[in-house]
């Protein structure tokens, strides 16, 4: 048998053994593909009673985008990686009563907190606008904070931050941008 003439050209094979955290990493990633990929995106549901003034308040004031709308009881917006459920109460999905009768209902002192690049600014545009504000401007731990309500009356914390604020750095692979 002749020799190949490009055997003169060809590189030596040469074994490759991955560094051990590489191997575990890609292992990990490759099993994480198996089952069913989970979201990593926060969610939040509101109750409100009138689901078009909530989507308007949302969408004109807040930057939301509404996905989808599959019933006139239920719709679901984005901020960036935060998906806002809107119900409103009776309806299906959420609004279930419990064992003790209590039905949900719009309002109370849970809320979402939106980070803003401007808070005065904002704060003027919204005045502007007709947004009815719960609180003045306040200096909270390491940010400047107002409270918002949605027509319905849920409350929304919009806050800039100030020097010396802290964010958790994203989880490798996890994204982690908020509007």
């Amino acid at each position: 048998m002749t020799p190949d003439p490009l055997d003169a050209l060809r590189l030596p094979i040469v074994p490759v053994v991955p560094r051990l955290e590489f191997a575990a990493a890609l292992l990990r990633r490759l099993e994480e593909r198996k089952g069913p990929r989970i979201r990593q995106t926060a969610t939040v549901r509101y109750f409100v009673n009138d689901l078009d003034a909530a989507v308007a308040f949302y969408c004109q004031n807040l930057d939301f985008e509404e996905e989808l709308r599959p019933s006139p009881v239920f719709t679901m917006l984005y901020r960036g990686d935060l998906r806002l459920l809107l119900s409103v109460p009776g309806g299906p999905g959420g609004a279930h009563t419990l064992p003790d009768g209590t039905v949900p209902e719009p309002g109370g002192w849970n809320r979402i907190s939106l980070q803003v690049a401007d808070l005065a600014a904002t704060v003027d545009t919204l005045r502007d606008r007709g947004v009815l504000f719960r609180t003045d401007v306040a200096m909270g731990v390491g940010v400047t904070q107002t409270l918002v309500q949605d027509p319905s009356g849920n409350l929304v914390e919009l806050f800039e931050p100030r020097a010396g604020y802290h964010e958790r750095a994203p989880a490798p692979g996890q994204g982690g941008s908020f509007g």
